[in-house]
């Protein structure tokens, strides 16, 4: 078999792998914004707290 054989085998791949890999990249992403957004929201109650009990 030729190399020209095998040719789109190398593309299927390459296209598979960059399709994984966005996707990989997106899935980080939102995860670290929900825990960006969990811990956003903490501190705000922690600072609505505090502001109360000062009252």
């Amino acid at each position: 078999m030729s190399f020209f054989s095998f040719f789109p085998i190398i593309i299927m791949i390459v296209y598979f792998a960059i399709i994984f890999g966005i996707l990989y990249l997106i899935f980080k992403w939102v995860n670290k914004f929900i825990s960006l957004r969990e811990e956003q929201n903490g501190l705000l109650r922690e600072i609505i707290n505090k502001m109360g009990d000062n009252k």
